[in-house]
C-alpha cells in the first residue's frame, strides 16, 4: 500500500518516469514489451534507471518496427522481462508513476509483471497527456512529440529512454503551468486530472455507482452513446468520477469494448446489479 503524502509538493515527490516500446498496439493480439526505460528521481535528483531492450519472444509487427526502429536482430540476445521484473518493482516502490498516455504503457507493463509472477502496480500515477488536456494546451496534437516542440524540449524518437528524458522535462513544464491554477501538490494533481480545481467539492455519484466505486465491484448500466440512438446494456467496472465539458462522467473499464471509457452520467438511464458469480469472474 502506498504511503505517499498527497499534500507533498509535486517537485519534491519520488517520481518514476517510464515508457515502453511494444511489438504492436493490442494486448489481445499477444503483443509484448520489447524495450523499457524508467527513470526515478527524488527531490529533482535521479536515483535509479532502467534502459534495456527486451526479447519479447514473438515477432514485431512491421508497423511497430517502422515507428520505433527496432528490429528482430536487435532483440534476439536481449534479456527477457522476467529477468528485470524485480528491478522494475523496486524502482516503482513508493513513487508516483508518470507516463504519456499512461493507460497504454501501464497496461503493457502490468501484463509483463503478471507473466513474471508479480502483482500489478498500484498507487498514484499521473498521465502527462491528460494533464496537458486539462491545462487546455491546444497546439494541435497532444502527442509527446508535439508537446516537446511546443515547449522547446528534446525531440522524442520513439525509443524508450529518449522519450523518458523528454517526459521528465515535460513534467516540469506542466508543474509550472498547473501552479497557475493553484495545483501544487500530488492530491491537487490527481483531482486536476479528473477536472477538479483546488477548493471545488467532490461530485456525488448516484447510490448504485457510489457503492460500486467503494467496493470495486462491477455493475451493468443502460447507456445511450453518441454512436447509437438506442440504449444498450454495458457491463463496467467504475474507476473514478470525472468532470468533462459535456457533464459529470464515470471513467470505467468497459467489458464490451475491453477498454477504459468515459460514460456521461446523464446518458445512463438505469443501474443494474451484476450477479456475484459474474462479478467474481470479472474480478479474477
Amino acid at each position: 500500500m502506498s504511503t505517499l503524502d498527497v499534500q507533498q509538493p509535486l517537485r519534491n515527490l519520488p517520481l518514476l518516469f517510464f515508457d515502453v516500446e511494444t511489438t504492436g498496439l493490442d494486448l489481445r493480439d499477444g503483443h509484448r514489451v520489447c524495450e523499457l526505460a524508467m527513470l526515478r528521481r527524488e527531490g529533482g535528483v535521479e536515483t535509479g534507471r532502467i534502459n534495456t531492450l527486451l526479447n519479447p519472444e514473438r515477432d514485431l509487427d512491421p508497423q511497430a518496427a517502422q515507428i520505433n526502429g527496432i528490429h528482430a536482430d536487435d532483440l534476439r540476445n536481449a534479456p527477457r522481462f522476467a529477468s528485470i521484473a524485480g528491478h522494475v518493482v523496486q524502482l516503482c516502490q513508493q513513487a508516483v508513476r508518470v507516463a504519456h498516455n499512461l493507460p497504454f504503457d501501464e497496461a503493457f507493463l502490468n501484463m509483463e509483471l503478471e507473466r513474471a509472477g508479480y502483482p500489478p502496480l498500484t498507487g498514484p500515477a499521473l498521465d502527462t497527456l491528460e494533464l496537458a488536456r486539462r491545462l487546455g494546451i491546444r497546439r494541435g496534437s497532444l502527442s509527446l512529440g508535439a508537446l516537446a516542440g511546443a515547449f522547446g524540449l528534446p525531440t522524442p524518437t520513439h525509443r524508450a529512454m529518449d522519450d523518458v528524458l523528454t517526459l521528465n522535462a515535460l513534467f516540469d513544464q506542466l508543474i509550472a503551468k498547473m501552479a497557475s491554477y493553484g495545483v501544487t501538490t500530488l492530491g491537487d494533481a490527481l483531482r486536476f486530472t479528473r477536472g477538479l480545481l483546488p477548493g471545488q467539492p467532490e461530485p456525488e455519484a448516484p447510490p448504485p455507482l457510489a457503492e460500486a466505486l467503494a467496493s470495486g465491484s462491477t455493475l451493468r448500466i443502460i447507456y445511450t452513446s453518441n454512436s447509437s440512438p438506442h440504449p444498450i446494456e454495458r457491463r463496467i467496472r467504475p474507476i473514478e468520477l470525472v468532470v468533462e465539458p459535456n457533464g459529470l462522467s464515470i471513467r470505467a473499464f468497459c467489458y464490451l469494448r475491453n477498454d477504459i471509457r468515459n460514460f456521461v452520467l446523464a446518458k445512463i438511464s438505469a443501474y443494474l446489479p451484476d450477479s456475484p458469480a459474474e462479478s467474481d469472474q470479472r474480478r479474477g
